[in-house]
């Protein structure tokens, strides 16, 4: 397949309102051009509305505030055991107000994983991925989103890939996500393993009580924030030993659980026979 056909050199597009329209238009034409998701104008939906409310938050944070936050997200992530087991973690380019992933790509391959970053096609819903030893090897495209540069890049299929770290504009602590509305996340979802650890990450001013869910919105298993990780597994309870309370008329002297045991141990391994306790 020569560059002109291939479609991992096609341009790459950012999802407008009349692109959606023509994607619908061609769809009614029988053509496959996303046939693994029912795409629609969702002309009463709220998302719309909910992407500018929240779009809105997060551009309200100081450069301090998201610096500040986008660094605490990237510690969690580091020690967040999908991230620590995956040999592959495909991330996100950051732009504008999101939260900042280039110096969770630099310690990614420090630490010796591959790190992927995917490139809209000229297919509609349709991202290709691709590995970067370098984050040099991203470079600007259309609105000054960076993607790889295929020429100092390596191809890689979805499948391969053991992380996911998902952008998005809102997430629920029940780990429903909205994304920009262009389908990428939701499709790339279809084709990576069952296995493959899904992290969406954002600040906490983005998190809603519900979202507005159809069957091929993309969930996923964590959001990770500044603050803490959801859903949110308490530490095991701590248990206290009981201390072993003598009979009042005995006049025996009260002591620790460990104390009463000791002896009783000692005793026992002196004399040959094996420890019991009562």
């Amino acid at each position: 397949m020569d560059d002109a056909t291939d479609y991992r050199f096609g341009p790459v597009l950012t999802p407008e309102p009349e692109q959606e329209l023509a994607v619908t238009e061609v769809a009614a034409d029988n053509t496959p051009v996303q046939a693994d998701i029912a795409t629609s104008a969702e002309p009463d939906s709220v998302k719309p509305q909910i992407r500018a409310e929240i779009r809105a938050k997060r551009d309200a944070l100081s450069d301090k505030e998201r610096a500040a936050g986008a660094r605490r997200i990237v510690e969690r992530l580091l020690q967040h055991p999908d991230v620590h087991r995956a040999k592959t973690v495909l991330l996100y380019a950051s732009y504008g107000s999101e939260v900042h992933t280039d110096d969770l790509a630099k310690e990614l391959i420090k630490r010796g994983k591959a790190v992927a970053f995917p490139k809209i096609t000229s297919v509609a819903g349709l991202m290709t991925l691709w590995r970067v030893k370098h984050l040099d090897a991203l470079i600007p495209h259309k609105m000054g989103i960076r993607a790889p540069d295929v020429t100092r890049s390596q191809p890689i299929e979805p499948i391969t890939v053991d992380c996911v770290i998902y952008p998005g504009l809102a997430f629920t602590k029940g780990l429903s996500r909205l994304g920009q509305g262009g389908g990428y996340y939701d499709r790339l979802s279809t084709k990576i393993a069952d296995n493959c650890a899904r992290i969406g990450v954002c600040f906490e001013t983005q998190l809603v009580d519900r979202l507005p869910q159809e069957t091929h919105d993309a969930k996923v298993d964590w959001v990770v924030t500044e603050v803490t990780v959801y859903p949110y597994v308490p530490d095991p309870p701590v248990i206290v030993p009981v201390a072993v309370v003598a009979p009042v008329d005995s006049g025996a002297v009260i002591e620790p659980v460990a104390d009463a045991i000791t002896p009783t141990l000692s005793r026992a391994a002196g004399e040959g026979v094996e420890p019991t306790q009562a």
